[in-house]
């Protein structure tokens, strides 16, 4: 199952920003805690990180800041 959050979008056509979570509602709250707009959400088969965020914009990656 798949939740669309924005329609009649192409991944392919821009940039993504994807990042793993344990259930949408942590999509969202990402989202809100980064200012990440939210195109959609995908299934996983990793039993902790069940589903894929998939903000707009360029990768983004925890680690670059993880040290500072």
């Amino acid at each position: 199952m798949e939740i669309s959050c924005v329609t009649n979008e192409k991944e392919n056509s821009q940039s993504f920003n994807a990042h793993a979570a344990a259930n949408p509602k942590d999509c969202v709250k990402m989202g809100d805690k980064y200012g990440w707009k939210l195109k959609r959400v995908k299934p996983t088969k990793n039993p902790v990180l069940k589903v894929e965020c998939i903000f707009e914009g360029e990768q983004t990656s925890f680690e670059d800041t993880i040290y500072d």
